[in-house]
């Protein structure tokens, strides 16, 4: 599975059409001054997966500008069921030929206002895997046991595991970097060396050190603001932020 670190932005249900093309508007301006600062010709972000997870209106937008911004495209959510007669569910059948990598499943918010259990979870991973998206799972102390009993061991060796501590999301208040070590650990313990990462109000300031413990970060606030995401990502690359 991908060795490199991710970094998952995350724009949840925010901004209309026309604040999504501005936010790839400066989110290329500042990509293009920062080429003219650079000898090396790379492709930007190559040392990470630059992931973006839009509304799904705007999925094509991030597809079409992916060369260009070195983003992988994400999704935030995925239906339990397969293609059919399920009104206003996103099939995996619904994103063939956009180039989806991830998804999130599980996570807090969807458990907090969909009342989704690890029974709905794991039929979503199933949807995932069957379409070769690579499902990051969601969970936080008090569903993680659970997780491993609601889905098989064969369908996490292909998963991604990410830990959301309840009080954490949206909250501005980190949770300590022992506890996200040692919550990797039960992780490991139950699921074997599958990559982890962990959500919970990370922004610049934060996400380096979640880096030296996890193998990624879910970036939510701070990735509605193209200059803040572009900082975060260059300095998890090894890069100087943005104006620096």
């Amino acid at each position: 599975m991908n060795t490199k670190k991710i970094i998952f932005g995350n724009l949840k249900s925010n901004k209309s059409s026309n604040q999504m093309r501005e936010w790839f508007v400066d989110f290329k301006d500042i990509l293009a001054k920062d080429s003219k600062k650079s000898v090396s010709g790379e492709k930007p972000f190559s040392k990470i997966d630059a992931v973006l997870a839009p509304a799904y209106p705007f999925l094509h937008l991030v597809n079409e500008n992916s060369t260009e911004t070195g983003l992988v495209l994400g999704i935030q959510d995925i239906s339990s069921y397969p293609a059919g007669s399920y009104t206003g569910a996103i099939s995996v059948q619904n994103l063939v030929g956009l180039g989806v990598k991830y998804t999130l499943v599980g996570h807090s918010e969807r458990r907090k206002y969909f009342s989704e259990t690890n029974e709905i979870v794991a039929k979503k991973i199933t949807q995932a895997l069957s379409a070769d998206i690579i499902p990051i799972v969601c969970v936080d102390e008090g569903s993680l046991d659970d997780l491993a009993v609601k889905v098989s061991a064969e369908d996490m060796a292909s998963c991604m595991v990410a830990y959301e501590p309840s009080g954490a999301i949206g909250s501005g208040e980190n949770a300590a970097l022992s506890d996200v070590k040692s919550f990797g650990k039960k992780v490991r313990t139950l699921f074997g060396d599958v990559p982890y990462l962990y959500g919970g109000s990370v922004d610049e300031s934060s996400a380096a050190e979640y880096l030296l413990v996890t193998d990624g970060v879910i970036i939510g606030t701070a990735s509605l603001d193209a200059k803040q995401f572009v900082s975060l990502l260059k300095s998890a690359q090894g890069e100087n932020p943005v104006g620096l």
